[in-house]
C-alpha cells in the first residue's frame, strides 16, 4: 500500500484528522504528510495536528492537543459544567508547576505534579474529539482555592449552581477539599448556600 493512501485512511479512521504521533507508530516518514499539505489535501492547525481542510476542529481541543500536560480547568470548566453563563474569552488550564506556557489564548493556572490529576476526567465534545478536564468538584475546589482572582458574580453564580445539581457529590468534594487542605473554606460557602 501506498504511504499516502495509507495516511488517508488514517486520517478517516480518525474522523478526519491526523497527528505527526500517528505518522510515527504507523512507521510513515514525514515528508508524504508534508506532501499531503502542500497538496491542500490537508492542513496544519497546531503543532503536530493536521485535519481535512472541511473539518472544523473546535478550539478547546486544538489547544489540548498543543498543550498535552495540561487539563482545562477554573472558569473553562464551569462553561462546559454549566455552572456559568459566561463563554470564556481565554482558556483556563492547569499545567504541572514546571512548565510556562507562553500563549495569549491561555490564562495558566499551576500545581504540583502529585495533585494534577486529582479530579481528571476526559469529556467527549460534540464533535467527536475529547478534552483533558477536571470534573465538578476538583472545578468547585479550585475556584475556592482562587476565590480571591476570581470575579465574584462568576464565583456565587457557580457555587448556586453547583447546588441545584442533582449529580453533585459532596462526599467526593470534601474529599478533594481535604487533599487541597481548604475543607473549612469549603464547609463555610456550602453552609451559606444551604
Amino acid at each position: 500500500m501506498m504511504k499516502t493512501e495509507q495516511i488517508k485512511e488514517l486520517i478517516t479512521a480518525n474522523n478526519g484528522m491526523l497527528s505527526s504521533k500517528d505518522l510515527t507508530e504507523n512507521n510513515i516518514h514525514r515528508q508524504y504528510l508534508k506532501n499531503l499539505v502542500d497538496e491542500g489535501y490537508l492542513v496544519k492547525v497546531s503543532r503536530g495536528l493536521y485535519v481535512r481542510p472541511d473539518r472544523d476542529i473546535n478550539e478547546f481541543y486544538i489547544m489540548g492537543q498543543q498543550f498535552k500536560t495540561a487539563i482545562f480547568s477554573h472558569n473553562t470548566a464551569l462553561y462546559f459544567y454549566n455552572l456559568t453563563d459566561r463563554t470564556p474569552f481565554v482558556l483556563d488550564m492547569t499545567f504541572p508547576s514546571n512548565i510556562r506556557p507562553a500563549n495569549d489564548m491561555l490564562n495558566p493556572h499551576y500545581i504540583n505534579k502529585e495533585r494534577l490529576e486529582v479530579g481528571l476526567t476526559i469529556k467527549e465534545l460534540e464533535d467527536g474529539t475529547s478534552i483533558r478536564i477536571y470534573n465538578m468538584e476538583r472545578t468547585i475546589c479550585d475556584i475556592i482555592r482562587d476565590r480571591n482572582k476570581i470575579d465574584t458574580q462568576i464565583f456565587n453564580t457557580a457555587l448556586k449552581e453547583y447546588m441545584k445539581r442533582k449529580d453533585k457529590n459532596l462526599n467526593l468534594l470534601y474529599e478533594y477539599a481535604k487533599i487541597f487542605k481548604i475543607s473549612k473554606i469549603v464547609k463555610m460557602h456550602l453552609e451559606i448556600l444551604s
